[in-house]
């Protein structure tokens, strides 16, 4: 995949739209508003990671790590693994062209409907009854991301893991294979960028550099470049 990232020299002095993030948030947003033919810029703190590119070792991997405790900062300024801590909350959040997707597990699932029956959810967001319909919109991340399960021909030998949990659980049907965001063969997505398929690495969160796993660079971004 040909690298997206542009200079700053390369800004305009107008868009209809400013969008800041590549993530989940940020892509999906880029790509419906060039989708609808606006001019958009992306804005993005990290760097344009391709296969290849990630860390493939704890050294390596240190060398991209920044953390924020409270207020002190520590660590690459545009490390690739941005960890923060308060009293309250600790995250871990991907900082580069397709934010947390980047270093997530890639698990795509849709949440119950009894979820959104929580009155702290906006009224448009609540089943049944409100004006925009989740549904559809699923749909439309699946067809963009393309969540499947890990195929079972691959299991015996690739997820050991999977198999212990398995024996755990005494019955091999009470454990689900979740769908994930990786590709499983050869193929051109759908946005124009050639993926191989996943090789079982298991690096997924760490980047992967195999350029299986469907982050949103190689979805979301890609395609608002596309239009």
């Amino acid at each position: 995949m040909a690298r997206q990232a542009g200079a700053l020299g390369d800004l305009r002095a107008v868009y209809d739209a400013v969008v800041v993030g590549t993530g989940y948030g940020g892509g999906a947003a880029a790509c419906r508003l060039a989708r609808a033919g606006m001019k958009v810029a992306v804005l993005e703190r990290g760097r344009e990671f391709e296969p290849g590119d990630f860390p493939d070792s704890a050294t390596e991997a240190t060398r991209e790590l920044q953390v924020q405790l409270g207020s002190r900062r520590f660590g690459k300024a545009a490390g690739l693994f941005d960890f923060r801590a308060s009293d309250d909350v600790v995250a871990l959040v991907g900082c580069g062209v397709g934010g947390t997707s980047l270093i997530n597990a890639n698990v795509s699932l849709v949440p119950d409907d009894s979820v959104f029956d929580d009155d702290r959810w906006p009224t448009p967001l609540r089943r049944p009854g409100g004006d925009f319909e989740l549904r559809t919109a699923y749909d439309r991340a699946r067809a963009m991301l393309r969540p499947a399960p890990y195929p079972e021909a691959r299991l015996d030998h690739r997820l050991p893991k999977l198999e212990a949990l398995r024996r755990a659980a005494g019955d091999p049907a009470a454990v689900d294979l979740l769908p994930i965001n990786v590709t499983f063969d050869s193929v051109t997505h759908p946005t124009g960028v050639e993926q191989p398929p996943c090789t079982g690495c298991g690096d997924c969160v760490t980047g992967c550099n195999v350029g299986a796993k469907n982050t949103t660079d190689r979805t979301y971004i890609a395609d608002a470049v596309a239009h």
